[in-house]
């Protein structure tokens, strides 16, 4: 989570067994949206093809790299 002044405030690794499906997805919009009730939002990092391709098409507006 990074604050409004753009701190990292938390961290976490976010992974599974297996390949990731719109339950994560929904994981990931209730963490934005928590985050950007704070005044916040969240920057996801090393994130995988499958997931990119599903918060991509979710069109959540996360933010990530790697």
């Amino acid at each position: 989570m990074v604050g409004p002044d753009g701190v990292a405030l938390a961290s976490g690794l976010l992974e599974g067994p297996v390949a990731p499906d719109m339950s994560v997805v929904d994981d990931v919009a209730r963490l934005a949206l928590m985050a950007k009730r704070l005044g916040g939002s969240i920057l996801l990092t090393e994130v995988s093809a499958d997931l990119r391709a599903l918060l991509e098409l979710a069109d959540l507006g996360v933010e990530m790299e790697g």
